[in-house]
């Protein structure tokens, strides 16, 4: 994707021959409204380049760290950039097909720092063309010395290019390549605080403008081109997923949770919610996870027609509150004594359901034992009552109905291996004995 310099307001590059008139109302709009803290919260501040990501000299016999030099970027005539090694070299750039060059490798990477610290220090309206110049660097860099320290500063910094000028797609991108090629990379932790910001930011901007996941985006570079809000959830997953142990993974897991259930997807929700209380047992999140959890279940419920799983868990969830989180519990105690309740009468009412269907088809042994189960489980309720006039109205009837024209029915239910002659079992006696017997 690149960006129109000096203006705030992204243009895909993928789409734009064919929607000129999206392009300039887009261009008529301003600036403004296209950062994250135009009109909403903002996720990338103008920064004081990180700590985290410092000039490396990348020479063998200096340690880690060392510093490099300033250097001014090579500037080219248009007619030297027409040569033919320069058309060659552009060629093995644009497929990947380099040749390994270290020394050009930390030429580029130079050039890249040094237009990063122009772009950072530059307005937020006129650091584009300076950060997609050091973006470009920074990959050159990488595929011109793979397998390095270089690469993985390289990487890191083309990433925080884009998150910089906004280009969140294409930042998640370069972060998902770091990680992919350096999975230990120093950079995972700040790496999970750029995916976290940017996911949160997405919901977000979901949940105030949703969208069908098919309908492609033209207008934000901001946000993904397809599907905004499953975007969002991949990369708290990717947090996860990348570094398991780390200090956001069980934040990131709990953010995925909660934002599928806000949006009503309670099946996703609750493998987010599982997720967390049996993988992060020690997490500062595992009452919010019960607690939560359990209304999900009561959620994913489809009524007494279907599976009651989910019915039986949420009241288990609460059961096991009561007991790990008891301080926890009195603060929502009206709330979970709500649930609680909940669960109990749709759990008689499933029992009753099944009673009535059994004896609705007139297998009445059925139905007494569903009869029986709501007087045991629910001794106290009116439906326990009701359940012992039905068992007594019911007394006399056989356990199964009558069954009519049985002929046919076997006709029907004819089983082909019946009358099969059967195989003798085999001779456990050696061959070359019976042939002596005879």
């Amino acid at each position: 994707m690149t960006r129109m310099s000096g203006h705030g307001c992204p243009r895909r590059s993928f789409w734009a021959a064919g929607l000129t008139v999206v392009a300039c109302a887009a261009t008529s709009l301003g600036c403004a409204s296209w950062r994250p803290g135009g009109t909403t919260q903002q996720v990338a501040e103008t920064p004081v380049p990180s700590p985290g990501v410092r000039q490396v000299s990348f020479e063998d016999t200096e340690p880690p760290g060392a510093e490099v030099d300033p250097v001014e970027v090579e500037k080219k005539s248009w007619w030297q950039s027409l040569g033919g090694s320069s058309v060659e070299r552009s060629i093995r750039e644009s497929t990947g097909k380099v040749v390994q060059d270290k020394a050009r490798a930390k030429r580029l990477y130079a050039e890249g720092e040094t237009l990063y610290e122009q772009g950072m220090k530059a307005p937020v309206d006129q650091r584009d063309a300076a950060l997609h110049k050091a973006a470009d660097n920074f990959k050159l860099a990488g595929k011109y010395y793979v397998e390095s320290d270089l690469e993985e500063n390289a990487l890191m910094y083309a990433a925080e290019c884009y998150y910089f000028l906004d280009e969140y797609p294409d930042a998640v991108e370069m972060y998902g390549k770091l990680i992919k090629k350096y999975p230990n990379t120093k950079y995972l932790d700040q790496v999970g605080n750029r995916r976290f910001k940017l996911a949160r930011y997405w919901v977000e901007k979901y949940s105030q403008n949703p969208s069908q996941p098919l309908i492609p985006n033209l207008t934000d570079e901001q946000t993904p081109l397809f599907d905004r809000f499953g975007n969002a959830i991949k990369l708290y997953d990717m947090i996860r997923l990348d570094d398991p142990t780390g200090k956001l993974a069980d934040d990131a897991t709990l953010a995925a949770a909660n934002a599928n259930f806000k949006q009503g997807k309670y099946e996703a929700a609750d493998r987010f919610y599982t997720d967390l209380r049996q993988n992060f047992p020690s997490s500062e999140h595992q009452f919010i996870a019960h607690y939560l959890g359990m209304f999900c279940k009561l959620k994913m419920y489809q009524g007494p027609s279907y599976d009651g799983q989910s019915l039986d868990e949420a009241g288990k969830l609460a059961e096991r509150m009561e007991r790990q989180f008891p301080d926890r519990v009195v603060e929502h105690r009206e709330a979970i004594d709500a649930a609680k309740k909940e669960v109990r009468a749709k759990q008689a009412e499933r029992l009753w359901h099944l009673a009535t269907f059994f004896e609705g088809r007139q297998q009445y042994g059925g139905a007494r034992f569903y009869y029986h189960q709501v007087i045991k489980d629910f001794p106290n309720s009116n439906m326990a009552d009701a359940a012992r006039e039905r068992i007594a109205e019911i007394a006399d009837r056989p356990d199964h109905p009558k069954q009519y024209a049985k002929w046919l029915i076997d006709i029907v239910d004819y089983d082909e291996d019946k009358d099969m002659p059967k195989i003798a079992p085999e001779d456990p006696t050696p061959r070359t004995a019976n042939a002596q017997n005879q």
